[in-house]
C-alpha cells in the first residue's frame, strides 16, 4: 500500500489507515479497513478511481454507510467517502447538491430556501448519492420524483458525465447505479416547487415526529432492513411470522418495528447476517414471500 500512500499525499487526497470500520455504517459494526480515502473534488476522484484501477486495488465506496454492513474480518483494501463532496448551491427552485450532503442537510437547505418537495428526505439516512443510488423514499415520496439530473463519474471511460432523470432507470428502490457499478454518482441537481418555509418545517417535524413514534431510531441500523415485497408490507409479514423481538447475538428484530433489524449492543456484522438469512427463510417457508434485503454486505 506504499504506493497508495505516496500517490494520495501526492495528489492532496485525505486519508486514514487502519480505521474502524464501525465509524463508517449505521450498524456500528465491522473489522479494520486498510485505508480510507476522502476525495474533495469531481478531479481527486477521477484520478484516485483511475491509479485503483491501474494498480488492481481493491476498492469500495461509502456515502454515509447507512445501507451498508463491513465484515467482522474488515476490508482488505480501499473505502473511498464522499462525505467532502458536499457543496450546495441554489438557483431559484433548483437546488445542486454534492453525493456527500446528508440527505437531511438537503432537505433543511430547500426548507430554509421556501422550496418543496424533499420533506420526506429529512428523515432518511445516508447521503444523497446513497439517495440517488437507491431511489430512496419515504411518506410517498421518492428522490426519482424531484431529482431532474446528476452528474457521475464512469469508471469504465474515465468521464465525468450528466444523466438525465429518464436515463437513471428509476424503479422502487432501484435505479441504473446499481446495475451499473462503474457509476459513481458525484452531484444532483433538484427541480422543486416554491412554498411557504413555515409551511415546509411544520410538515417536516410532522414527518420526524412519525418516525420518532414507530421507528427503533435510538438503535444503530441501516433503516427498513428489506424491500416491500409486491402486494405485502416486510414488517407486518416479520411481525406475524413472530420475529418480533427475535435475536442473534447482538442484532434483533426491532419490538417497535419488525422491518428494522437493530444492533441491541454488542452485534456483530456475522449476526446481522445471520438473522437477515433467519427472517427471509421464516418468511418465505410461512407465506411463500421472498423478502429482498436492502444492506449491502461488503467482505
Amino acid at each position: 500500500m506504499k504506493k497508495l500512500i505516496d500517490f494520495l499525499k501526492e495528489n492532496n487526497i485525505s486519508f486514514e489507515e487502519n480505521v474502524d470500520g464501525k465509524k463508517l455504517c449505521s450498524f456500528r459494526v465491522g473489522g479494520n479497513v486498510t485505508v480510507m480515502a476522502k476525495p474533495k473534488n469531481a478531479e481527486q476522484i477521477v484520478a484516485l478511481f483511475e491509479f485503483l484501477r491501474e494498480n488492481s486495488i481493491k476498492n469500495i465506496l461509502l456515502g454515509r454507510g447507512s445501507n451498508v454492513v463491513i465484515s467482522d474480518e474488515g476490508y482488505s483494501g480501499v473505502v473511498v467517502l464522499l462525505s467532502e463532496i458536499n457543496e450546495i448551491k441554489i438557483e431559484d427552485k433548483k437546488i445542486t447538491v454534492g453525493a456527500g450532503v446528508s440527505m437531511l442537510s438537503l432537505a433543511t437547505a430547500a426548507q430554509k430556501a421556501g422550496l418543496t418537495g424533499l420533506e420526506f428526505a429529512q428523515g432518511i439516512p445516508g447521503s444523497v448519492g446513497g439517495g440517488v443510488y437507491m431511489n430512496a423514499g419515504a411518506y410517498g415520496g421518492e428522490i426519482c420524483q424531484v431529482m431532474t439530473s446528476c452528474t457521475c463519474f464512469d469508471k469504465s471511460s474515465g468521464k465525468v458525465i450528466s444523466l438525465k432523470n429518464s436515463e437513471c432507470n428509476f424503479a422502487y428502490r432501484h435505479s441504473v447505479f446499481m446495475e451499473n457499478k462503474d457509476l459513481i454518482v458525484l452531484s444532483a441537481a433538484f427541480e422543486l416547487n416554491g412554498g411557504n418555509a413555515e409551511e415546509i418545517r411544520a410538515k417536516m417535524d410532522e414527518l420526524r415526529g412519525k418516525r420518532i413514534a414507530s421507528q427503533p431510531l435510538e438503535y444503530p441500523s441501516a433503516g427498513s432492513t428489506f424491500k416491500r415485497p409486491d402486494g405485502h408490507f416486510a414488517g407486518k409479514l416479520i411481525e406475524d411470522a413472530g420475529l418480533k423481538g427475535y435475536t442473534v447475538g447482538g442484532a434483533q428484530v426491532s419490538e417497535k418495528h419488525a422491518g428494522f433489524v437493530i444492533n441491541r449492543g454488542g452485534a456483530t456484522a456475522n449476526d446481522i447476517k445471520d438473522l437477515v438469512k433467519h427472517i427471509q427463510k421464516t418468511v418465505k417457508e410461512k407465506f411463500d414471500v421472498s423478502l429482498e434485503c436492502e444492506i449491502e454486505f461488503v467482505e
